[in-house]
């Protein structure tokens, strides 16, 4: 075998040494001249589509930080929520600003999808409550601007299944609804006493109602009452329009309608003197009542209940979003009367982090 590998080594270099060294130097240039055509035609094709040369593996298209930036401040946002945003967006491979501002839904979904990756990928716990209530409050004021809608100027814009609230000279609050809106007058659900019983306001009697448009501004107006009156067998109560409706101030937290059990706990707020300080203590009664959360926002929530407290209490309260117990104190804005309960509106005092993250994010739907 080895006699054999021998003979075909020695044929092969008999055969290259009877071809002509010149014949094999044409071969070559001929071979070299038909790739650097082939490369030449490929380099004029890609310049003609304009795609450009360049060396080694094409490399992906990056986000424009400058164009990022401009974008989100056309969109109304600061310096600083730009730089934020593009750093999610970075995080989260946008390639170009229409990816998060081409519309409203991509931009809730952009930030929807950073609020994901805060949770998986921040290093702390402690970090990530502080970069998602840096995010909501960012959403919060995107919130605000865009709810900002067309101003209401007269009773007479309101649509019937209004919500209202109505506030007596004597500062007394109850709840009630605009059935139905003429030129004349507005009709509304009688407001209800203690014991479910239609009140009477005098005639002329002076009135403030409140009420939200379906972009959460809130207005107030000064009316007055017309009596009841009867419509198809049942009783209303009519009060004269306005031309002269305030808006409220802008709600700083988006509310959401929500229907969730929970309890609160009265809280009483102690201070004495000790050597010339003022020291707080703070005493939270032992008995829970229970009641029904309605509606719930990063600054506060409503709550349904049989038992209300009164107005300017403080009361501490508990409650559970899904993801374990949470707790807040609150002080009682104002309480409304309903048909069989009690609404009580409630500000948040003293409230962690993450008690609020958690409620924004069911708010927005984040959860």
């Amino acid at each position: 075998m080895t006699a054999g590998l021998d003979g075909r080594a020695l044929l092969a270099q008999t055969y290259w040494k009877q071809n002509d060294p010149a014949d094999a130097r044409n071969f070559l240039i001929i071979v070299g001249s038909i790739i650097l055509i082939a490369i030449a035609y490929s380099l004029i094709k890609r310049l003609a589509s304009g795609k450009g040369i360049t060396l080694g593996e094409p490399r992906a298209k990056g986000l424009s930080g400058s164009a990022f930036r401009r974008r989100a401040e056309e969109h109304g946002f600061s310096s600083g929520e730009a730089e934020f945003l593009e750093f999610y967006a970075r995080k989260l491979g946008a390639t170009s600003p229409q990816t998060v501002f081409g519309s409203k839904a991509q931009l809730d979904s952009f930030m929807r999808n950073a609020f994901k990756y805060i949770e998986r990928h921040a290093e702390t716990e402690e970090l990530a409550e502080e970069q998602k209530h840096r995010l909501f409050s960012i959403r919060e004021a995107l919130g605000a601007r865009s709810n900002s809608g067309v101003a209401i100027r007269s009773t007479r814009q309101l649509k019937p299944k209004t919500p209202l609230s109505i506030v007596t000279a004597k500062e007394s609050h109850y709840s009630s609804i605009l059935v139905v809106n003429e030129s004349k007058a507005m009709y509304l659900e009688p407001a209800l006493d203690a014991f479910g019983s239609p009140i009477r306001f005098p005639l002329g009697a002076k009135l403030t109602l409140y009420f939200y448009s379906g972009s959460h501004v809130g207005y107030s107006f000064q009316s007055r009452s017309r009596g009841m009156v009867d419509i198809d067998g049942k009783k209303f109560l009519s009060v004269s329009h306005s031309d002269k409706i305030k808006p409220l101030p802008a709600r700083r937290n988006q509310r959401s309608e929500v229907r969730i059990t929970g309890r609160f706990y009265l809280v009483h707020v102690h201070a004495a003197r000790d050597k010339g300080k003022v020291v707080k203590t703070v005493q939270v009664e032992r008995a829970a009542v229970a009641g029904i959360i309605t509606d719930l926002s990063g600054g506060g929530l409503s709550m349904q209940t049989m038992s209300p407290a009164n107005a300017g209490e403080f009361v501490k309260i508990e409650f559970d979003l899904g993801s374990g117990a949470l707790s807040a104190y609150a002080t009682v804005i104002r309480v409304s009367k309903t048909r069989n309960s009690a609404l009580m509106h409630m500000k948040f005092v003293r409230a962690s982090r993450k008690t609020v993250n958690e409620i924004r994010a069911v708010v927005y739907g984040y959860d």
